[in-house]
């Protein structure tokens, strides 16, 4: 199944329940309320292992933060997203 990731982010924004910022996805992780994280290609280092040494599908997202917050409809950088509830998005099937 090929789907378009930007579009998929901006609808699961808009009708399911996500948690933004590097902290709060990593807390979101570890109480396994994330059904998968999303990482920017630039995530740093500490963060992306921690995030990778936990049981919780990821998606890494080939753009940087500053790419990744606009895509979102954000105006501000985003190196780590959790989505908690993908709504009427079909994003967690790109982790598949």
């Amino acid at each position: 199944m090929d789907i378009n990731i930007d579009k998929a982010l901006i609808k699961v924004i808009r009708t399911g329940k996500v948690i933004i910022g590097s902290n709060r996805t990593i807390d979101a992780a570890m109480n396994n309320e994330a059904k998968m994280v999303v990482l920017a290609a630039n995530c740093p280092a500490d963060v992306r292992a921690k995030i990778e040494s936990l049981d919780v599908p990821i998606l890494n997202y080939s753009g940087t933060g500053t790419e990744l917050g606009p895509a979102c409809g954000k105006p501000f950088i985003i190196a780590a997203m959790a989505i908690i509830d993908s709504g009427e998005s079909d994003i967690l099937a790109a982790a598949a």
